[in-house]
C-alpha cells in the first residue's frame, strides 16, 4: 500500500512539478546569464518578501510592530555595516540549521517546542538569513552569478533526484513520523546527484577542490530544510503552505530546501575563503 501511494503521487504530480519548476527557473537563470546584479537583487528581494508574506499568513499570531521594527533594523544595519551585517545573519541562521539538524537526525524534534509558524523570531531569522545569503553571493567578486547558479541548480537537482529515486525505488522510510513518503533511497539519490554535479563544476570551471564538499554538504542541508517545512506543516495540520504554484503548493513548499542549503553554502564558502583554503 505504501509503495502504491508513492507511485500514484509520482504519476499525478511529477508533470505539474516539472512545468512549475521550469517556469520559476528560466527567469532567474536569465538574470544569471546576463550577470545583471541589480536586477538579480530585485528578484531576490521580491522572492524574500513573498516568502515573508506567505509565512506570516500562516501564523495565527502576528505582530506588525515587531515585523516593521525588524525590517527597519535590517535596512539600517545593512547601510551601516554592509557585508559584515549580512554575514552576521548568515552565521546566525547557519548555527540554527546545524542545531536543528542534530535534533532532526536524532529524531528528537519534539524537544524544540519553539519550532512553529507562530514563532515571529524564527520567521524573521530564517528569511533574513536566506536573503542575506543570496545578497552576499551576488556581491562576491568575479564569480558571483556562477555561485548563484551552482546553489540553485545543486539544490534543485538534489530535490528532483531524491524525488525520482524515492518514488521509483524507495523502500526504506526516512524519518517517517515527519514526512512518511521520503525514503533513504531518495536521500542517497539526491546526495549522489549533488556529488556528480559538484565534480562537474570543479572540472568545467576549474574551481577550488574545496567547492566539491561545500556543494555536497549544502545538498545535505537541502533535505534538512525540506524536513523543517514538513515539520512546520505537520504541527499546523497543513498539506501545503499555499496554492499559488501548481504541483508545489505555496512558495514555501518550493523554496524550503533553498532556505537552508543557500545559507549553509554561503556560510561555508565565505568561511573557507577567509581561512584561505
Amino acid at each position: 500500500m505504501w509503495r502504491e501511494d508513492l507511485e500514484k503521487e509520482f504519476n499525478t504530480t511529477f508533470m505539474n512539478r516539472s512545468i512549475t519548476g521550469l517556469m520559476m527557473v528560466i527567469p532567474f537563470f536569465s538574470l544569471i546569464y546576463f550577470a545583471n546584479s541589480f536586477l538579480t537583487n530585485i528578484v531576490i528581494t521580491v522572492i524574500s518578501i513573498l516568502i515573508f508574506l506567505e509565512w506570516r499568513g500562516l501564523a495565527k499570531e502576528r505582530n506588525l510592530t515587531v515585523d516593521l521594527l525588524f525590517i527597519i533594523f535590517f535596512i539600517l544595519g545593512y547601510i551601516v555595516f554592509q557585508e559584515y551585517f549580512l554575514f552576521f545573519f548568515v552565521s546566525l541562521l547557519a548555527v540554527f540549521w546545524f542545531i536543528f539538524s542534530i535534533f532532526l537526525f536524532r529524531n528528537k524534534l519534539e524537544l524544540i517546542s519553539s519550532i512553529h509558524f507562530d514563532n515571529n523570531a524564527l520567521r524573521l531569522i530564517v528569511i533574513a538569513g536566506f536573503y542575506s545569503s543570496l545578497l552576499l553571493l551576488v556581491q562576491t567578486i568575479e564569480i558571483n552569478h556562477l555561485l548563484v547558479f551552482i546553489i540553485i541548480v545543486n539544490t534543485s537537482l538534489a530535490d528532483i533526484c531524491a524525488y525520482l529515486v524515492g518514488s521509483r525505488f524507495g523502500k526504506t522510510p526516512l524519518l517517517k513520523n515527519i514526512s512518511p513518503n521520503k525514503t533513504f533511497e531518495g536521500f542517497v539519490g539526491g546526495i549522489a546527484a549533488s556529488l556528480s554535479f559538484g565534480l562537474l563544476m570543479y572540472y568545467v570551471y576549474q574551481l577550488p577542490i574545496s567547492m566539491v564538499p561545500i556543494i555536497i554538504f549544502s545538498s545535505l542541508y537541502a533535505f534538512v530544510g525540506d524536513y523543517f517545512m514538513s515539520y512546520l506543516k505537520r504541527k499546523s495540520n497543513l498539506k501545503d503552505t499555499g496554492s499559488i504554484l501548481p504541483g508545489h503548493g505555496g512558495i514555501l513548499d518550493r523554496i524550503d530546501s533553498h532556505l537552508s542549503a543557500t545559507t549553509i553554502f554561503t556560510f561555508l564558502f565565505l568561511l573557507i575563503q577567509t581561512i584561505g583554503i
